[in-house]
């Protein structure tokens, strides 16, 4: 039994060390050595038509602030245009978009509530701009952000380039968590784009040629299917640090786990039919980052548990000793954390461990969800 508990213990910290240390230093490292150069700042004239598509399910909160802001983005006015669709608001967005009384913006009101993603698979293709935009209602843009982003398109073999998100800490103990975990984050998205393409990309902040642009169905993501399509046909997928994105950490714990419960369901259902979006005998090595950068994160909670139950039958052995006490202390604070957080307490130093079980926890159940077919088309913003 010690035997096979030293075997389990020794996979499941390998697995754990590859997912979240060898293999991003593997991709910082080689980040700096292939470091793309700054691309020129192209001319007004230069610059690509931009359609800005915001799908809204009561935003009024926030709606406003939103529109303002991506109309006052330097960018040439005639090179913007902007399409609000109210995906069956009950609240006041509809009123406050329809009282803009600006050209640049449209306003659609579906009907029948259809989700995010269906309701861009629906619109983009009739757009007649070079660059789609996708965006959400809360993701509020840097004035020069667009041009950031719209820079990278004089590069033909650039398909979809990624904006940077800034996270504005909620004052909650995941609100703080979330912010230590996207630091680290977008190290990995700065130096997933130097070596070669992003596997994954911020949906809020969303910029793809026209002609690459794929609808799909609504139990997916955008996030996780167009890098794949666009790899799959020679382009490459970028992220820009400079072209920031603002938006407010999750506000509770519950509305977290919803978050990141969803992205599982929809992530390991791509898993499912990945090959209908990336041929892996001619990407090898992208199907490999795919794995190792995500795919493999969702499932930690595995080799977490696995480390916990194998860890007793090894304490003859001083090492594990340690590490069986370590590993105590880091789950004792997560549920303090998680007890403190359900009274409504704040405690930093709990945040990370409580942060990081609760995503891990989520992503799991999102795979378990997906191995039971459940499908998400359409969500409530946790907002």
């Amino acid at each position: 039994m010690q035997i096979l508990a030293l075997v389990l213990f020794i996979a499941a910290a390998f697995d754990f060390a590859y997912v979240y240390v060898l293999y991003p230093l593997f991709l910082i490292v080689l980040g700096r050595v292939r470091r793309r150069p700054t691309p020129e700042p192209p001319t007004d004239a230069e610059l690509p038509s931009v359609s800005v598509l915001i799908p809204a399910y009561n935003e009024e909160k926030i709606i406003r602030r939103k529109l303002e802001t991506t109309l006052a983005l330097d960018y040439p006015p005639d090179k913007v245009e902007i399409t609000v669709v109210s995906d069956r608001s009950s609240d006041a967005t509809d009123e406050i978009v329809t009282g803009f009384g600006d050209p640049r913006i449209r306003f659609i009101r579906n009907e029948e509530q259809k989700g995010k993603i269906t309701t861009v698979s629906e619109l983009a293709p009739r757009t007649e701009a070079d660059i789609i935009l996708i965006t959400d209602a809360n993701a509020i843009f840097d004035p020069g952000a667009l041009r950031k982003v719209a820079a990278h398109f004089r590069d033909p073999k650039v398909g979809i380039v990624n904006g940077n998100k800034v996270l504005k800490r909620t004052d909650t103990m995941v609100g703080e968590g979330e912010g230590i975990y996207w630091i680290y984050e977008t190290a990995l998205k700065k130096a997933d784009s130097d070596v070669f393409s992003n596997a994954f990309i911020t949906g809020a902040m969303t910029a793809i040629r026209r002609e690459l642009f794929m609808p799909i169905p609504g139990y997916l993501e955008f996030d996780h299917v167009l890098p794949l399509h666009v790899v799959n046909k020679g382009y490459r997928v970028i992220f820009e640090p400079e072209a920031r994105f603002y938006e407010e950490t999750a506000p509770s714990s519950k509305a977290e786990w919803k978050v990141r419960v969803r992205n599982a369901v929809r992530g390991f259902t791509m898993v499912l039919t990945m090959d209908r979006y990336l041929d892996a005998g001619l990407h090898p090595w992208f199907t490999w980052h795919v794995y190792s950068r995500k795919v493999m994160r969702w499932l930690m909670l595995i080799p977490q548990i696995i480390l916990l139950l194998a860890n007793p039958f090894l304490l003859y052995l001083p090492l594990f000793k340690l590490i069986f006490a370590a590993q105590c202390l880091f789950y004792a604070m997560a549920v303090l954390g998680w007890l403190l957080d359900r009274a409504g307490i704040r405690q930093n130093i709990l945040a990370l461990p409580f942060y990081f079980c609760l995503v891990n926890a989520a992503s799991l159940a999102g795979f378990i969800n997906a191995l039971r077919g459940r499908r998400l088309s359409v969500w409530q913003t946790g907002r």
